[in-house]
């Protein structure tokens, strides 16, 4: 395996690119079998118990026509040795209810994220822990809705 710097970017440019629906790939395709999602609202564990609970909460969204865009900084990657690597970065959600009352919210967060690379060379997600540090309500003024 990769070691050091080249390892980091790797991992880093593995796991930056998590969007991969337009590859026909599910979400249980970025987790690995005993994949664990905790924050301090949810938990789901099990490749099939993280990839259900996304699911659904992106079904929630959709319903509430719900606007969202994310920013991570702060990136950190260390290797932990054996192709896993622990990512942490903090992650701001600015999201929008585009209902007759618009509504939205300000989200800030620490990820701390524990990634592996499979013999395939795919990265996956073995962990995710999510802890808040700002969330807030924001009211939309008439001229903004």
């Amino acid at each position: 395996g990769c070691t050091g710097r080249a390892s980091s970017r790797r991992a880093s440019r593995s796991c930056r690119s998590r969007s991969r629906h337009d590859r026909g790939e599910s979400v249980a395709d970025l987790l690995v079998e005993e994949a664990e999602f905790k924050t301090p609202q949810r938990y789901a564990q099990g490749r099939q118990g993280v990839a259900d609970l996304l699911i659904s909460l992106a079904y929630q969204r959709r319903e509430k026509r719900r606007e969202a865009r994310h920013f991570g900084g702060n990136v950190t990657i260390d290797s932990m040795g054996d192709g896993n690597y622990r990512v942490r970065s903090l992650v701001v959600v600015i999201a929008l209810d585009a209902t007759a009352q618009p509504k939205g919210v300000l989200n800030m967060g620490d990820h701390d994220d524990i990634v592996t690379f499979g013999a395939d060379g795919r990265c996956r997600f073995v962990k995710r822990t999510m802890a808040p540090v700002l969330q807030l309500e924001l009211i939309a003024s008439a001229a903004a809705a």
